[in-house]
């Protein structure tokens, strides 16, 4: 297993692609999901890619199709205390798959016959989203008409740590602790009452890393 990605649903008036551009990150890609009521910007490194997200139809994201991934709750973070991150990992051919309960999630803008395997700890809006990506590699393996830029333009190669941090009252779930325990992830407690991540990319020169603190509370 790998992390294959991370997604942070946004508050469009915070105007993260703009606090990330500023930073030196590069759009690698953005993209409609229809019928799920939502749309993202990707930022693709060597490694994996962050995606900020951010809801564009109320009444599809509350839909009986999506309703139970708990989008709509996850959005709303900062009255909620929910958790506004999704952890995606992928699994290489002849590799052992996530050992724990999931579901099949089918939004409708996924080609016909596939569909997503979500973890059903992330039935508890306060745990992060958690599923299976149909991505079986990196995106720096990737055709460069579907990933776009890849961050080397920032100077940025592979992301090197993603630091989780969770409420101290929330227990640690199952399919979580499994994420820790393969991939790059880390947690850590935290007296805060909303989730927190901080992604660490490294420079291509070996020069100091760059971190990236989600939310930002301004």
């Amino acid at each position: 297993m790998e992390l294959d990605h991370l997604f942070f649903i946004a508050d469009q008036r915070a105007d993260y692609p703009g606090r990330l551009r500023t930073m030196g990150l590069v759009e690698s890609y953005r993209r409609d999901h229809p019928g799920q009521g939502t749309a993202n910007v990707c930022y693709c490194f060597d490694n994996m890619y962050l995606e900020i997200l951010w809801v564009t139809d109320e009444d599809a994201i509350q839909s009986p199709a999506i309703s139970r991934t708990g989008l709509r709750e996850r959005a709303q973070w900062k009255s909620t205390r929910n958790n506004p991150f999704g952890l995606a990992w992928r699994e290489k051919p002849g590799e052992a798959a996530f050992d724990q309960p999931c579901w099949d999630f089918k939004p409708p803008y996924l080609p016909e016959g596939m569909t997503l395997a979500v973890s059903t700890d992330s039935d508890d809006p306060r745990q992060p989203f958690m599923f299976r990506s149909p991505n079986r590699a990196a995106p720096i393996v990737w055709p460069s008409e579907l990933r776009g830029t890849l961050q080397h333009d920032a100077g940025l190669g592979a992301v090197s740590d993603i630091l989780l941090f969770m409420p101290r009252d929330l227990p640690v779930s199952s399919g979580l602790r499994r994420l820790v325990e393969s991939t790059i992830l880390r947690l850590e407690v935290s007296d805060e009452e909303t989730a927190a991540v901080t992604l660490t990319a490294d420079r291509k020169d070996g020069g100091g890393n760059l971190k990236i603190n989600l939310p930002v509370m301004a």
